[in-house]
């Protein structure tokens, strides 16, 4: 299975707007665009399908932009993904059976359905506050050792104190 680039920058484009919107104020699609390196054109259709589907709110002219619509936790990324892709399935006789006909006796199919089953459960117990979080979690992560040397530098250069 293959993730489209439409499902890809579907969920980049409600990271970077859950990211950068301050105060409900929206965030300019032009800036989205160059911060997530998605055409312009491609990215002017995602919002749509992403505001048609209630997770975008867009407003047009001179102060406009997009902003979610709801709170990052009430998106699921599942609904994200199927909103693009449809129904999430390894192969096409787990959703139709009478597709091939070893369906009933097939000695793999039950790979494929519990393969589904595990990807559906999995994007379909993350929402996007749980991505939000694990970026700013990986982001601490990353300044944490930064500023950590830069206390052992500062503690270095200090001149002793005398009690």
């Amino acid at each position: 299975m293959l993730v489209s680039m439409q499902a890809d920058y579907a969920l980049r484009v409600l990271v970077d707007v859950a990211m950068n919107q301050a105060q409900g104020q929206p965030v300019v699609t032009r800036e989205i665009a160059e911060r997530q390196h998605i055409p312009r054109v491609f990215l002017t259709k995602i919002v749509a399908q992403l505001a048609s589907q209630g997770m975008l709110h867009t407003q047009r002219g001179k102060g406009g932009g997009v902003t979610l619509n709801v709170a990052p936790e009430l998106i699921n990324i599942l609904a994200v993904i199927e909103a693009f892709e449809g129904h999430l399935m390894f192969n096409q006789c787990v959703a139709d059976p009478t597709y091939c006909l070893l369906s009933h006796s097939c000695t793999v199919r039950v790979l494929w359905e519990e393969a589904e089953q595990h990807l559906t459960r999995f994007f379909g117990g993350l929402t996007l506050g749980d991505i939000l979080e694990r970026i700013r979690a990986a982001n601490a992560a990353r300044v944490a050792p930064v500023a950590l040397q830069l206390d052992v530098k500062e503690r270095q250069a200090a001149p002793a104190r005398v009690r």
